[in-house]
């Protein structure tokens, strides 16, 4: 479904088929609504932004629309995160100055920084487009209608009836408490969340985890 068609899902179900009880409210409810089940979820997800490493270079800038990362390879190798705090715990000289090639990376994601740390300073070797950030995006916000929800990703469009429960609920939390409307936020809400967690169990490969063999016994194979 479309921006279009999700708002007319979710205006039959908040009893305002016209748009009229909430205009103005639709776009920015649909925008939140998207932006809470790829939180939730987990299922949305940009599975290749290069970055070209630079020799000397530390700090790169994040995606605009980065909201956590998945993983981090540098020429095709996982590199492992870590904090701050941990690097200046454990390191009895200043670390920021340290060279060679990256193992670690640190995620800066305030305002001030939104940046991303690798650890040691890469040096002329490392250079070159062959480090991939995985991560998790910020849905774009709309304002057009014939637009797809969740970036327009195909893979996404079996869940936008639960975009459209999570819009539904939000609308009717603009009305004056009553049983009905307790029932029936609750109602969307179930709906809602049967998508995330539909969306979960459909995506649960991304998630790093051994094989299970059928009797519950785990195989991990090298590769």
């Amino acid at each position: 479904m479309n921006r279009g068609a999700i708002k007319t899902l979710a205006s039959g179900w908040a009893g305002d088929p016209q748009q009229s009880r909430y205009s103005g409210l639709y776009d920015t409810g649909l925008d939140r609504a998207q932006e809470q089940f790829a939180m939730e979820s987990k299922a949305l997800y940009k599975d290749a932004s290069t970055v070209t490493v630079v020799d000397g270079t530390a700090s790169y800038n994040l995606p605009s629309d980065f909201m956590w990362e998945k993983k981090m390879t540098h020429k095709g190798i996982l590199l492992t995160p870590i904090s701050r705090a941990t690097m200046e715990y454990y390191q009895e000289s200043d670390w920021t100055d340290d060279t060679g090639t990256p193992k670690f990376y640190i995620i800066d994601p305030e305002e001030g920084r939104k940046t991303f740390t690798l650890y040691p300073i890469p040096q002329g070797d490392d250079a070159g487009a062959n480090l991939i950030l995985t991560y998790y995006p910020l849905p774009a916000s709309s304002t057009d209608d014939t637009v797809n929800p969740l970036n327009a990703s195909a893979l996404m469009a079996q869940f936008h009836y639960g975009i459209a429960a999570y819009l539904a609920w939000s609308l009717l939390g603009n009305e004056t408490y009553t049983p009905e409307i307790s029932t029936k936020r609750s109602d969307l809400m179930l709906t809602y969340q049967k998508a995330v967690t539909q969306a979960v169990d459909t995506f649960g490969n991304t998630k790093s985890a051994s094989l299970r063999l059928k009797g519950g016994r785990y195989w991990k194979r090298d590769i």
